[in-house]
């Protein structure tokens, strides 16, 4: 059974209440968009929004960037009177660890996760190791917009100390996941970011076979694009069949996200890596909820299906599914990019846990990869994106829910079109000045058939409201 979360809220509506935050967090070109002072600015007003008080996680990922927004947004919090602890080069669930296994008041976690190196970002996090929730984003921005921030005297000025995150998160991390004997070989690519510092070292431990590719950090990412695609997974695709290797693990930027490739070198997309996962994670429990937007595969209502428990979609973004997670609870929530969250363990996108688990839940089956991934049932799909000025995203929009008005069509976030062998999704980004035209079918010609009508009313449509302007 699938529900469908109507927030009432569409993108037009949100993109105008939202100046700052994106899908999640705060992110832009790096001293245009984002800039030192603006870090500054959140950081106070992260402060203020606490009462001048309280106690900070701050981390970062290996961007040439980071460092630098580290010291603004520290000088923010600090003059504002929180007291910060500095975990350096860290991937984001280790941060949402560290804020619970500290006792922090908040965190934030300086990072643009696949985005290109000339990107960075900011998020901010709740004492439980959740992203902030949207109301709590619209306060900081609030804050920031009308300058409402509160310094405080030089006797009160926040004290900070640097901590180590990373062996607490490890050693709790190896009690979470069985050791094996099997000694599966699997090459991970880390893409020189900060999975490096966590994932090869957990597998090993955990008696794996471990080839790591790119995993000298390397800021300005040299070796392959972040977001973990097929089209950017190449390397990683050769190098596990030229290892003779069972598979092959790859990492975005900051580690919250991760999918799989086969023993044959074929990738399998982030929601399959879900929902492989939720099936091994979830067997056993009374009417499983799984959590998970409108944009990942319907594979995932197979698995409900199969487990006797049911499917909530909601927006896409981290904090919609935890935020459904909080109002109603659940036991797994993920998206189609490879996030999976595991509630019972944190509020975080665990990119790093997802792919133990998946090894495990492999080892467990005695399976081949590929035959692993065939043991659910197959859909194709296709993902494209096109270059959309964000200032005419919420019309686009509109009129492209008037072009299928006669089809079923579901507006959570951006607009699902519905058919009865398939479905398209068009939604703007978030982050980044494009559309983004998603189309799943179980045959694989009518899939082309969709994302080709998708993008040709997308290219119509915003070459139509270019052209008024």
């Amino acid at each position: 059974m699938s529900s469908f979360i109507n927030l009432n809220l569409t993108w037009k509506n949100w993109n105008e209440m939202s100046r700052l935050f994106g899908t999640f967090g705060v992110r832009g070109v790096v001293n245009s968009e984002l800039t030192p002072e603006l870090a500054f600015k959140l950081g106070l007003a992260l402060a203020t929004h606490l009462g001048g008080e309280g106690k900070v996680a701050v981390a970062h990922d290996n961007r040439t960037s980071s460092e630098m927004f580290e010291h603004a947004v520290v000088a923010g919090l600090t003059g504002g009177g929180c007291d910060v602890l500095k975990f350096g080069i860290t991937p984001t669930p280790v941060l949402s660890f560290g804020i619970k296994y500290f006792g922090c008041d908040a965190g934030v976690m300086i990072t643009a996760s696949h985005n290109p190196p000339e990107y960075n970002g900011m998020k901010f996090w709740e004492r439980d190791g959740s992203g902030f929730e949207r109301e709590r984003e619209r306060q900081i921005e609030e804050i920031v917009e009308r300058e409402k921030w509160r310094r405080v005297g030089w006797r009160e000025i926040g004290k900070v100390c640097a901590e180590d995150a990373i062996s607490p998160y490890v050693r709790a991390m190896l009690e979470k996941v069985s050791e094996v004997e099997s000694k599966k070989k699997v090459v991970v690519d880390c893409g020189n970011a900060t999975g490096a510092l966590v994932v090869p070292k957990l597998l090993s431990e955990l008696g794996y076979h471990v080839i790591s590719m790119n995993s000298h950090l390397d800021g300005t990412y040299p070796s392959r694009k972040l977001e973990p695609i097929p089209e950017n997974l190449g390397e990683l695709s050769k190098a596990v069949v030229a290892c003779g290797a069972d598979l092959g693990i790859a990492l975005d930027g900051d580690a919250d996200r991760s999918v799989v490739v086969d023993e044959g070198g074929k990738v399998l997309m982030g929601d399959r890596v879900f929902a492989l996962v939720a099936k091994h994670y979830l067997r056993g429990r009374k009417r499983p909820r799984i959590i998970t937007p409108v944009a990942t595969s319907s594979v995932i209502e197979d698995v409900a299906a199969e487990l006797g428990g049911e499917v909530i979609r909601t927006r896409v973004g981290e904090p919609e599914i935890v935020g459904e997670f909080k109002r109603n609870g659940g036991d797994i929530g993920g998206e189609e990019n490879g996030g999976v969250l595991f509630f019972d363990w944190s509020l975080c996108r665990e990119g790093i846990l997802t792919s133990l688990k998946f090894v495990e839940a492999l080892e467990k089956s005695g399976l081949k990869t590929s035959e692993f991934n065939r043991t659910l049932p197959l859909y194709h799909q296709v993902k494209e994106r096109i270059e959309c000025p964000n200032e005419l995203k919420s019309r686009v929009l509109d009129s492209l829910a008037k072009k299928f008005s006669s089809y079923e069509v579901d507006r959570t976030d951006g607009l699902l079109v519905k058919f009865e062998d398939g479905w398209l999704l068009l939604r703007p980004s978030g982050t980044e000045p494009i559309f983004r035209c998603f189309a799943e079918a179980r045959d694989e010609g009518r899939v082309g058939e969709l994302v080709e009508l998708g993008m040709r009313e997308l290219k119509e449509v915003i070459k139509e409201l270019k052209s008024l302007e």
